[in-house]
């Protein structure tokens, strides 16, 4: 993958554990929503197949994706769309264990998003939006950056990858001093 970042997932090979993946990345071209529409059915399909589920949102050129499911699987299907030509420059955000599923209903729930924040209604958007609204362990930081995304488009991905950045910082320091 162009641009993709250097280092490789490595999850733990664990079978029964849930992990969760949050990356960012940017489309190689504009994309019309048919061109969206079939990445969704590939991803859908896929996902099934590896007991994976999550969201993939877009705003004018930038793809944020939430995948959750068992390691193996979740290592598969990532290291497919790391390798997809249709985006590139892609930025790990979050890899983490999780004790459940935050959209296991959904093999890959899909929402455009115009530059600023939420565009026209879709028939998931009802429970995507009760979903990142609901109250957010202070443990999740996947779900805190899919609902930043969501409420104000892809204006926020530069602030919000610098308050994560620091929240991560301000993490490993107050460990290291336990």
């Amino acid at each position: 993958m162009r641009g993709a970042s250097p280092e490789s997932v490595t999850l733990p090979p664990s079978e029964g554990e849930l992990y969760a993946i949050v990356y960012v990345s940017t489309a190689a071209r504009p994309l019309l929503l048919a061109d969206l529409r079939r990445i969704q059915e590939r991803a859908q399909s896929r996902n099934l197949e590896e007991d994976v589920t999550g969201v993939l949102l877009y705003s004018g050129g930038t793809f944020m994706q939430y995948l959750e499911g068992p390691a193996p699987g979740l290592y598969r299907v990532y290291e497919v769309i790391k390798a997809d030509p249709r985006h590139y420059g892609i930025v790990d955000l979050v890899r983490e264990p999780i004790a459940q599923r935050e959209f296991s209903s959904w093999s890959m729930a899909f929402r455009v998003i115009d530059a600023f924040g939420q565009s026209s209604e879709s028939e998931q958007d009802a429970q995507l939006a009760n979903r990142l609204a609901a109250p957010v362990n202070e443990h999740s930081a996947a779900r805190a950056l899919l609902a930043k995304f969501w409420s104000r488009g892809r204006s926020v991905v530069a602030s919000t990858l610098l308050d994560f950045s620091k929240e991560r910082t301000r993490r490993v320091a107050g460990a290291r001093t336990r």
